[in-house]
């Protein structure tokens, strides 16, 4: 069982995935949707989401896996992972493991069986809230949704430092089939 507590109060019952928390953790972010059909895991490993718990609206989610060349940057970024429905198998010739066991090597709790689609309405007509998503039932639903009102905003956050680079990189791949035409 996992739960994902809004600051508005909302408590939502769901399926975890990924990585267990340790007992009394949640994680913590700004709740915040994408409605691309396709892309998760680039999505997960997108510096831009750092610090925010991410709802994916497509309701089948993993379904291709996971592998090497979809990353975005070096580690998954996200605090945590919504979707409607985690897809038991994955069937990609490129995956290199399951988007379960992705997300548990890199520490990061999901819950799935939520309805995302109502969680994104409610998103897009109040913009995007503090939430907390714990995998420990012993946390009583009120000090979870109040974890989620201690969430750090994101309204300032300057998230360089976490985010950046520590040393200079070169790009040295080629285009390949992109070559500029013109």
């Amino acid at each position: 069982m996992a739960r994902l507590a809004l600051a508005d109060g909302a408590v939502l019952r769901g399926r975890a995935f990924g990585a267990a928390l340790a007992p009394g953790e949640a994680a913590r972010g700004e709740v915040v949707f994408n409605t691309a059909m396709t892309g998760y895991q680039e999505s997960l490993t997108d510096p831009s989401y750092s610090g925010q718990i991410l709802v994916q609206t497509m309701p089948l989610i993993g379904n291709t896996g996971v592998n090497s060349e979809d990353e975005e940057s070096p580690r998954v970024h996200v605090s945590g992972f919504v979707v409607h429905e985690l897809a038991n198998r994955h069937s990609n010739y490129r995956a290199e493991g399951s988007l379960g066991g992705y997300l548990a090597s890199a520490g990061v709790p999901g819950i799935e069986g939520l309805d995302t689609r109502a969680l994104t309405r409610r998103i897009r007509t109040h913009g995007a809230i503090p939430g907390a998503i714990a995998t420990d039932p012993s946390i009583p639903d009120q000090a979870l949704v109040g974890l989620a009102r201690e969430a750090p905003p994101m309204q300032g956050a300057n998230l360089v430092p976490r985010v950046g680079c520590r040393e200079p990189r070169v790009w040295d791949e080629s285009l390949g089939a992109w070559r500029w035409a013109g």
